[in-house]
């Protein structure tokens, strides 16, 4: 029992030794560190656009074997706001911000403040844009870019909103669409801290075969007059129509099927007047050109007031 009883009281005095070792200046290490800054308590409408640091240099004092852990994943400094933060704030850096163990100490700490600047938050409705690269292949045109949805939401500091009036997505190429399709486009924000209420959108690109032309030359134009029209004439006589469309029903048209024609609203003067020509043609075609566009119409028979005026004379 006796010997037991030393043998414990050796190791007693062994630990204690031990312990002042590790607490001896000798076993101490001071360590200079990179430590990021937190903000603890961030304003919930406002955002920090700038921070003349995103760090602070400390050197740290302490136990080898504990400050060997600390260097090894520095602990964050982080700083408490008021809560009337507003534009441009002075934090105190204090060494009582950073998590160490009780017996690691900071000796320096550089800067001791950082200059932190807010903006208020903004949200807004603005319109989608599709920029557009290449052209589409020669016998196809574009009919439309439909996207869904066409307004997005977009929240930030006033900076990077000032200006917007628009969000760009990512470019189409037209030279990779070969038909109508849709497409999913990612928005381009319009600076790193601002928000969309959606990340991308659905873009339905319309496309279709470009029509050819068929002319039609010398058609003549019928005159459409409400009374007697054997007195009624025009100049030119006949004008040429273009019509475009699809190939095949191009083809089966006829040309007594293109119907140029004026209409005439009472009795045209003897010295004439321009009327438009307009075309009657097949449905599914449509009239791209009518050469010329318009034709003198002039009435050259007898005059109304004639026959009336004879009746009267004696």
């Amino acid at each position: 029992m006796m010997k037991n009883l030393g043998l414990k009281l050796v190791s007693l005095v062994a630990a204690t030794l031990l312990a002042f070792a590790l607490q001896d200046a000798s076993n101490a290490s001071v360590v200079s560190l990179f430590v990021p800054i937190e903000i603890r308590n961030p304003p919930a409408d406002k955002v920090l656009v700038k921070r003349m640091k995103q760090g602070v240099q400390i050197t740290i004092k302490g136990p080898s074997f504990l400050i060997g852990e600390v260097a090894a994943s520095p602990p964050p400094l982080r700083i408490k706001l008021p809560d009337d933060v507003e534009g441009r704030y002075t934090a105190p850096l204090l060494a009582s911000d950073i998590s160490l163990p009780p017996s690691v100490s900071v000796l320096t700490l550089d800067p001791p403040e950082v200059e932190l600047t807010f903006e208020s938050i903004e949200e807004r409705d603005v319109r989608v844009e599709v920029p557009q690269l290449g052209l589409l292949a020669k016998d196809l045109v574009l009919v439309d870019i439909e996207l869904d949805p066409k307004v997005v939401t977009v929240r930030g500091p006033q900076s990077e909103l000032k200006q917007l009036r628009s969000l760009a997505t990512e470019p189409v190429d037209l030279r990779d669409i070969k038909e109508s399709e849709s497409l999913t486009l990612r928005l381009r924000k319009p600076g790193s801290l601002t928000s969309t209420s959606v990340e991308s959108v659905r873009a339905h690109v319309t496309v279709e075969q470009r029509p050819v032309e068929r002319q039609f030359a010398a058609r003549p134009v019928e005159l459409r007059v409400g009374g007697d029209k054997k007195w009624v004439k025009c100049n030119p006589e006949s004008v040429t129509v273009v019509l475009s469309g699809d190939p095949g029903k191009l083809a089966e048209i006829e040309p007594e099927e293109v119907l140029p024609f004026v209409a005439v609203d009472g009795q045209p003067p003897r010295a004439g007047s321009f009327y438009e020509v307009q075309v009657a043609a097949p449905q599914g075609v449509k009239v791209s050109k009518v050469s010329p566009v318009s034709v003198t119409v002039w009435y050259e028979g007898p005059s109304k007031a004639g026959p009336a005026a004879k009746g009267k004379k004696r």
